[in-house]
């Protein structure tokens, strides 16, 4: 793919990504400058829904401060095979209408990410219509220049500077034991649409609850369709968490599957040349500070993409 059509793709994918909520439809004037900044909140956006279907409650709370391993959304530039990622939101009392970021995020100051050692400043994002949030992205979708090292049982701290509207604060997560991972399948597998899906994978804990993601994903280099029966036109290569068939299990009992049927109305709705399986575990928890009730979850899981036949 030349330069010209990957402008042409990330545009179009930046009007599917303002188009979710009421708040960003297309104005008359069509999209402008500050469309790319609104896009770097979708990876938020998209985590904030996982956690609300895995059992955390919003959007009521104040904050979300989230951190996780192998999880889909994870830094790109480094070819470690653990890569952490990691977010946090406070929210404030402005409605923004969108359903999985719901009120305008507040700025909290500086936030570092401090453990055995280590200490990794987390980028600020800002938009007028979403307000502030943190993560160790500064492009959409995997784009870092850091990486959340996965060192077992211990703590990871977030060490708030605070500003105007919330205070200074620490919080602190303990890392897992062990990590989730996949078994039933590798990375680039075939498999029949025609067919059932199953998928194993071990580790984690027994009582933890899980959370499985399949996504829909193609890259037009390489057969993937360009028109999709709900979503015509061209979309961009790489996962669409819009577009994806969500789990949550109260327990882990180490396999799950998917009907024939779900898998072949996910890859119908964007033409879809390939899927993401992507399987998790989280820790939720609230903690209080001064009067606000700030969400926690400690996450880890892996994912693998997978060829239709």
């Amino acid at each position: 793919m030349n330069l010209p059509q990957m402008k042409i793709l990330v545009f179009l994918f930046l009007v599917l990504a303002i188009a979710g909520c009421k708040s960003d439809v297309n104005s008359p004037e069509g999209p402008n400058a500050e469309a790319l900044e609104l896009f770097k909140f979708e990876t938020v956006e998209s985590e904030l829904a996982l956690l609300k279907g895995g059992g955390m409650p919003l959007p009521e709370g104040d904050a979300v401060f989230s951190i996780g391993w192998n999880e889909i959304f994870r830094p790109i530039d480094d070819d470690s095979h653990i890569k952490g990622m990691a977010f946090a939101v406070a929210f404030g009392d402005t409605n923004t209408e969108c359903t999985n970021f719901p009120r305008l995020g507040l700025d909290m100051g500086t936030i570092n990410i401090g453990y055995a050692g280590n200490q990794i400043q987390m980028h600020k994002m800002f938009h007028h219509r979403r307000g502030t949030a943190y993560s160790l992205f500064n492009r959409p979708f995997g784009g870092s220049d850091v990486l959340l090292e996965y060192v077992p049982s211990t703590e990871y701290t977030f060490n708030i500077s605070g500003a105007e509207k919330f205070s200074a604060t620490t919080i602190t997560l303990l890392s897992p034991a062990s990590l989730i991972n996949i078994t039933s399948h590798n990375h680039t597998d075939i498999i029949d649409p025609q067919q059932d899906l199953t998928i194993t994978w071990e580790g984690g804990n027994s009582e933890g609850k899980i959370a499985l993601r399949v996504m829909a994903h193609f890259n037009p280099q390489h057969g993937g369709g360009m028109k999709g029966k709900h979503h015509p036109g061209i979309h961009p290569p790489g996962p669409h968490p819009g577009v994806a068939v969500v789990v949550i299990l109260d327990s882990n009992p180490g396999q799950y599957t998917f009907t024939a049927e779900q898998i072949q109305n996910l890859i119908s709705e964007l033409g879809a040349d390939k899927i993401v399986i992507d399987v998790s575990q989280f820790d939720l928890g609230e903690i209080e500070h001064e009067g606000k009730v700030l969400h926690t979850a400690m996450r880890n899981g892996t994912s693998v993409m997978l060829k239709i036949q």
